[in-house]
């Protein structure tokens, strides 16, 4: 039973990153050259989007995922501490999956990507960004989530601190990287190891991150509720066929 984990996460300074050359007047960010698949292809009838969710490191229903079965037994433990920098100055605007997707194609690793989608999420993290792409280094394309969670209680655990949730017996939700930063923001980045498609299950696919690549991406300070203006902007103009799915 295949079920939803969302993730998210951010590091790694702006402008090294996957190429995104292939988006609409994309700009090739981190490394001259390379083409960027906008789609990948999908089992036979299958659609193009993914969608998904992550679960929390207690189980039960996801902080901020989409609705769907809950994976058994995940197994959630802290694995380091990052110092999370200062956060981005100048004008900001509320983060939209356009800009979130944005920044994300500039963090990754080089490689080609492709398989854009924007997913709902729900519960605590409702309206907040929850993000699908594929990424390509040369063994074929992996799927990478990510979502921006803020809970105002103020019990997380301090900033810098990096959890790791495992569910091996899960490929959609194998694992899943968890920064904390300021005012309790939250970045989870999940790394399948399949491609997964609404109501056509999965086929095996490489991990695109590793859980070092993963932290990095998602300690990055500029990750928040709001992002720079420029992000916005680009992200509307480089994705504006972002498609939904409703998870």
């Amino acid at each position: 039973m295949v079920m939803l984990v969302v993730i998210g996460l951010a590091a790694g300074p702006l402008g090294f990153g996957a190429d995104d050359a292939g988006q609409p007047g994309g700009m090739n960010v981190g490394s001259p050259g390379g083409v960027v698949d906008s789609a990948t292809p999908s089992p036979s009838g299958a659609p193009d989007d993914a969608p998904g969710g992550f679960v929390d490191g207690s189980g039960g229903n996801p902080r901020g995922a989409p609705h769907g079965p809950v994976s058994a037994t995940p197994s959630t433990r802290v694995i380091d501490t990052v110092r999370i920098g200062a956060g981005p100055g100048g004008d900001l605007l509320t983060t939209t999956p356009q800009g979130a997707l944005e920044l994300l194609t500039r963090l990754l690793p080089k490689g080609k990507t492709g398989g854009y989608v924007n997913l709902q999420s729900s519960g605590a993290g409702a309206g907040m960004p929850y993000i699908q792409l594929h990424l390509d280094r040369g063994e074929g394309p992996g799927m990478v989530r990510l979502s921006i969670y803020q809970d105002r209680l103020g019990d997380n655990p301090a900033p810098g601190t990096v959890e790791l949730t495992e569910i091996p017996d899960n490929c959609v939700q194998n694992e899943m990287v968890t920064v904390y930063h300021r005012d309790g923001l939250q970045i989870d980045v999940m790394i399948s190891t399949c491609l997964f498609w609404e109501g056509k299950g999965t086929s095996p696919a490489p991990p695109a991150l590793s859980v070092d690549e993963a932290i990095a991406i998602a300690a990055n300070p500029t990750w928040g509720t709001r992002l720079p203006v420029e992000l916005v902007a680009s992200g509307a103009k480089n994705f504006a066929s972002l498609a939904r799915s409703n998870g």
